[in-house]
């Protein structure tokens, strides 16, 4: 029998975030038609309306000061758990074809979360909107909104792809676009096409 200091443990991702969606079983083995990550993936990557901008640049502040004193060789000594009050990005009837006619895509299967090598479950009221170029949104509707809008990168991402539906969504629905762990927030699109950019 060997022991274990519970301190010498380290976390393999700085930030998770304190909500997730109500799961539902899932496949206990998904096929290659599914679109399943991890539960720690989950809004690592995500849009949130602009009004929540100050909130967004307060909590990066706290976090790349959190990141840096908790950072070791090999991972992270503590995580910082974001908490953010959830919603409604696309609101009104019909969210998700709302988002499939802005983005000109067609919904997929609602995504399946998993922990370890262990399926959780498939989130409830879900869907996966596949942009091309490894990349996928992804969310869930609640009361006929969508509260969270996150995204997925894969391997060899296209990264235009997710910048032209950050354009889109910027100038449909005053969406800002966040990446938590590279500590960065896609602002606004100036008249010459331009980027706003903002780092703590």
């Amino acid at each position: 029998m060997q022991t274990l200091d519970p301190k010498s443990i380290l976390f393999s991702t700085p930030t998770i975030s304190n909500d997730t969606a109500s799961l539902e079983p899932g496949k206990d083995k998904p096929g290659a038609s599914d679109f399943i990550f991890h539960e720690d993936e989950w809004s690592q990557l995500e849009f949130l309306g602009k009004n929540r901008l100050a909130e967004v640049q307060r909590m990066l502040k706290e976090f790349k000061n959190f990141e840096q004193a908790n950072r070791v060789q090999h991972g992270w000594r503590n995580v910082y758990v974001r908490k953010i009050q959830r919603l409604p990005l696309i609101a009104g009837p019909g969210p998700v074809q709302k988002l499939e006619h802005l983005l000109n895509s067609k919904a997929g299967p609602a995504p399946m979360l998993f922990s370890s090598s262990t399926v959780s479950g498939q989130v409830k009221g879900g869907f996966s909107l596949p942009l091309g170029g490894s990349i996928t949104l992804y969310g869930y509707v609640a009361d006929q909104n969508i509260p969270v809008l996150g995204a997925s990168v894969g391997k060899d991402p296209d990264d235009s792809k997710l910048t032209q539906a950050f354009i889109k969504l910027n100038a449909s629905n005053g969406l800002i676009l966040v990446d938590w762990r590279a500590q960065l927030v896609l602002v606004s699109v100036g008249k010459s096409g331009q980027i706003e950019v903002w780092r703590p």
